[in-house]
C-alpha cells in the first residue's frame, strides 16, 4: 500500500490547446488507462473517489479523500483475479477494503456502472508531473491539463507559468472525472 498526498491543478482544455501543449513541450510517454469508478452512497456523501485503473495489463486499486484543501491517496497494486473478484461483489483483503469498512461502507455493496478510457501524454518537470488527458466516457469526450505538484505554492506558480501563454485561466480545479462521468449520466 502506498499512501500520498495528491496536490494538482487541472483545467478543462479544448482539443486544439491540447494539440497545441503536447507540440510545445517534450512528451516523454503516453498511454492509454482506464478507470472503473466504483460507486457507493456513502461514497458520495463523503466525497470519496474509488477506482481500479487498468494501464499495460496492470491494475491499481485508488481510494481518494479529501485531506486539507487537497487528496490523501491510497493505493494498492492488484491483479486481475483481484480486480474481477471486488467487480463481481466478492471480498477480497486488502488495505483499501479495509478502510472502507471502518467508514461503514460494505465492500460488497459496490457498484460499477460505468468507466472511463484516457489516452494521456506525461511530460516531467522539475516541480512535477503535467498530464494531458484525452478522456472518453458515454459517449462524451473532453481534454483536460493537469499538474500533479511536489509542492503547493511553487507548483501553482509554475502551473500559472504554463498556462499564461495559452491564454488560459484558473480559478480552481475542474470537476473530477468521475464527478462529470456522474453528471453526464
Amino acid at each position: 500500500m502506498k499512501e500520498q498526498i495528491e496536490i494538482e491543478y487541472k483545467i478543462l482544455i479544448d482539443k486544439d490547446i491540447f494539440l497545441k501543449v503536447i507540440n510545445d513541450y517534450q512528451v516523454e510517454k503516453d498511454y492509454i488507462q482506464t478507470n472503473y469508478y466504483l460507486t457507493h452512497p456513502v461514497l458520495q456523501d463523503k466525497k470519496y473517489m474509488l477506482r481500479i485503473r487498468e494501464k499495460n495489463n496492470s491494475y491499481e486499486f485508488t481510494l481518494k479523500r479529501p485531506y486539507q484543501n487537497h487528496q490523501l491517496e491510497t493505493n494498492v497494486i492488484i491483479d486481475k483475479e483481484i480486480k474481477d473478484k471486488i467487480m463481481n461483489h466478492q471480498y477480497v483483503d486488502n488495505e483499501i477494503m479495509d478502510i472502507l469498512k471502518h467508514e461503514n461502507i460494505n465492500p460488497l455493496e459496490l457498484k460499477q456502472q460505468f468507466s472511463l478510457t484516457t489516452h494521456r501524454y506525461d511530460i516531467q518537470l522539475k516541480e512535477g508531473t503535467l498530464s494531458l488527458d484525452h478522456n472518453q466516457y458515454l459517449h462524451l469526450e473532453d481534454y483536460e491539463l493537469e499538474f500533479e505538484v511536489y509542492e503547493e505554492s511553487t507548483g501553482y506558480q509554475r502551473f500559472l507559468e504554463i498556462i499564461k501563454p495559452y491564454q488560459l485561466h484558473y480559478t480552481k480545479n475542474c470537476q473530477s472525472k468521475i464527478k462529470r462521468v456522474l453528471d453526464a449520466l
